[in-house]
C-alpha cells in the first residue's frame, strides 16, 4: 500500500476466534483513501500477551482504484495496548513494514509505516510507545 503517513483508524469489531481474536478496523489514510483492515491475532502463551497474526487490508483510493494487501507478523500486549509488527504485501507489488498500536479501551489504532522494500533505504520512525 506504500503508506507514507501515519494514520488513525477506528476498531469497529472484535471477534473471538479459536486461539485469539480478530480486530476489524477502518479509517481514512489521506491521499491513500479509505482503508479497511482485519488482524487475526493468535496467542502463543497462556498469558495471552503475545503471538503471531495474519490478516488483510483493502484501500479505496480517491481516484476509485482499489489496492489489497496481505498482512502478517507478530504482536504483543501491554495493558490495553496491542503493538502489531506487520509485513505487508500489496497488489501493486509494494512490500512494507508497519507498526500498529491498538488501544483496546479507546477502540482506535494508530499505524506507523516505517519502511518500504520499494525504497533504497529504510525510513524508520519511532512510535509513540517505544517502550512496548
Amino acid at each position: 500500500m506504500e503508506l507514507r503517513a501515519e494514520s488513525e483508524m477506528k476498531i469497529t469489531l472484535v471477534i473471538p476466534i479459536p486461539g485469539g481474536s480478530t480486530l476489524v478496523s477502518e479509517g481514512n489514510a489521506g491521499k491513500h483513501g479509505k482503508v479497511f483492515a482485519s488482524h487475526n491475532i493468535y496467542s502463543n502463551s497462556a498469558t495471552k500477551n503475545a503471538g503471531n497474526f495474519d490478516g488483510g487490508a483493502r484501500t479505496l483510493m480517491e481516484d476509485g482504484s482499489a489496492i489489497g494487501a496481505t498482512l502478517q507478523g507478530v504482536w504483543k500486549r501491554k495493558g490495553n495496548i496491542i503493538t502489531i509488527n506487520s509485513l505487508d504485501d500489496d497488489t501493486k507489488g509494494d512490500q512494507n513494514y508497519a507498526i500498529t498500536e491498538a488501544d483496546m479501551l479507546e477502540m482506535k489504532t494508530k499505524v506507523y509505516p516505517t519502511h518500504s522494500a520499494s525504497e533504497n533505504r529504510p525510513t524508520w520512525k519511532r512510535p509513540v510507545s517505544e517502550s512496548l
